[in-house]
C-alpha cells in the first residue's frame, strides 16, 4: 500500500510541475507584442513619409488600426500575465517598480469578461474601418462582419449571464451551509 502512495504522491507531483510547460507559450506571446510594436512603428512611420497625401478617411482608418492593434497588444498581456499568475505561479514584482493594480485582481471570470470585451472592441473598430472603406467592400463582407459582430456580443453577454448566474449559486450554496 505505501508503494502506490508514494507512486500517486510522485503522480501528482509531475502532473503540478506540467504547469510550468506553459511559460514557454507566454514567452512566446511577447514576441507577438514585439510584432505590433514593430507593425505600428512602420505605420506610423508611412504616415508620416507621405502626410501630404492622406486625407481625413486615410487617417481616421489609420488610427482606428492603430488602436485596434493596442487592443490586440493589450488582449495579449492580459493573458500573459494573468495566465502566469493564476496557472503557472505568483508574480512578485514589487510594487514601486509599477507592478499594476489590476494583476492580483483578475479571477479567471474576470480574465474572461476582459476578453470577451476585448474582441467586441476589436470587432467593433474593425466593421467601423469596413464601413469607412464602404467603396472598397462589397455588401457580402459587410453583412459577414456585422453578424461576426453579433455574435461576439451575444458570446460576451452569454459569457456574462453564466457568470452571474455562477455567482448567484455559489452565494446560495454559501448561505445553505
Amino acid at each position: 500500500m505505501q508503494d502506490s502512495r508514494k507512486l500517486a504522491i510522485t503522480i501528482e507531483k509531475i502532473i503540478f510541475a506540467s504547469r510550468w510547460l506553459q511559460s514557454p507559450i507566454y514567452l512566446l506571446l511577447m514576441l507577438v507584442l514585439l510584432a505590433f510594436t514593430y507593425e505600428i512603428a512602420k505605420e506610423i512611420a508611412h504616415l508620416f513619409a507621405h502626410l501630404n497625401t492622406f486625407n481625413e478617411e486615410k487617417l481616421v482608418v489609420l488610427a482606428l488600426t492603430l488602436c485596434d492593434a493596442a487592443l490586440v497588444a493589450n488582449l495579449v498581456v492580459i493573458v500573459i500575465i494573468s495566465g502566469y499568475e493564476n496557472f503557472v505561479s505568483r508574480i512578485d514584482i514589487d510594487k514601486a517598480r509599477g507592478q499594476p493594480l489590476w494583476i492580483k485582481r483578475l479571477s479567471p471570470d474576470a480574465v474572461k469578461m476582459k476578453i470577451a470585451g476585448s474582441i467586441i472592441a476589436i470587432s467593433s473598430i474593425s466593421l467601423l474601418k469596413q464601413f469607412l472603406e464602404v467603396s472598397q467592400v462589397t455588401d457580402r463582407e459587410l453583412l459577414w462582419g456585422a453578424v461576426i459582430h453579433g455574435v461576439f456580443v451575444t458570446s460576451a453577454l452569454l459569457v456574462a449571464l453564466i457568470g452571474y448566474i455562477e455567482k448567484l449559486a455559489y452565494k446560495k450554496k454559501q448561505e445553505q451551509t
